[in-house]
């Protein structure tokens, strides 16, 4: 094993399981908690730890591998597609409902009277949510991952068999690049730095109820951090590459920015779990329950 997938084989094995521990928990308390799943602002949470689930369940298993053996197993073309497939899904499915999550924050809390009648509930949230978060993600995989009218070329020794032939295509993978990485960093960077300073502002005006939204604000916080943490600096190497120099920081980018991303679906169970106090008792009970069992 390569001396560096080693140290990444290691730190990624340390993490998965209890993300997924911590995942299937929050995902539990979502389904049978009627108040948080009514909760609007929880919406985008659930549908970052559904994600974040099926990532981990579908995509990490076979990078360990990789990272263990050095070549993706099973070595054949269609597993290699279905694998672009999935992962293409999850990360667009990620990158979009963090933007769409920020941008539609301010309405939560600056234009709540949006959500006043069903109506408007269900065209204001509940569409978009099913389109950004779900329907695009899967029809934009289906359309470039799979129905692309071009010969993949897989190379069995890189990280998800080096793509498609699609994303090699320079419309599609400028496109992919703009609209799945670029663009939400954007909206992501730029809403949150609004939101912040649009609550400082009615806050010392005394014109902003802050106990009311108050988790959402830090929910938000939370959520973009990491995002921005681990999205940001890949984000910023690619937009040079494309814009000045081809070759910028190459090296540093497959090597090491490449794989910081793969942790995104990795830590958002923790964020999600952190920003749901609702919950935090129910963990302590089970921890009280397994540290002082009963004898009879």
């Amino acid at each position: 094993m390569d001396r560096t997938n080693e140290i990444k084989y290691i730190v990624m094995q340390i993490c998965y399981i209890p993300s997924i521990i911590c995942c299937i928990f929050s995902l539990f308390h979502f389904f049978f908690n009627r108040n948080l799943r009514l909760a609007l602002h929880n919406h985008i949470s659930f549908i970052l730890l559904l994600v974040s689930l099926c990532d981990l369940l579908f995509n990490h298993p076979f990078t360990l591998v990789y990272l263990r053996v050095g070549q993706v197993i099973p070595s054949n073309d269609t597993f290699c597609l279905l694998w672009n497939f999935v992962n293409t899904i999850f990360i667009v499915s990620t990158y979009c409902s963090m933007a769409w999550g920020t941008f539609v924050r301010h309405l939560l809390i600056f234009y709540s009277s949006f959500y006043v009648s069903i109506r408007k509930l269900i065209f204001i949230h509940y569409i978009p949510i099913c389109f950004i978060s779900i329907f695009y993600p899967i029809a934009f995989s289906i359309i470039v991952i799979l129905s692309y009218p071009c010969t993949n070329h897989f190379n069995m020794l890189s990280l998800f068999c080096a793509y498609t032939c699609a994303l090699k295509v320079q419309p599609v993978a400028l496109y992919a690049r703009i609209a799945h990485n670029f663009l939400p960093v954007f909206i992501v960077t730029i809403s949150t730095i609004l939101l912040i300073q649009r609550v400082i502002k009615r806050k010392l005006n005394h014109r902003f109820n802050w106990r009311r939204y108050r988790r959402m604000c830090i929910q938000l916080i939370a959520l973009t951090s990491l995002f921005l943490s681990l999205t940001l600096p890949i984000t910023i190497v690619s937009i040079i590459q494309n814009c000045c120099i081809i070759n910028f920081a190459a090296t540093i980018q497959s090597v090491y920015l490449n794989f910081f991303v793969r942790f995104l679906t990795i830590f958002m169970p923790f964020i999600c779990f952190s920003s749901l106090p609702e919950i935090w008792p129910k963990c302590l009970t089970v921890r009280q329950t397994r540290t002082y069992p009963v004898h009879t």
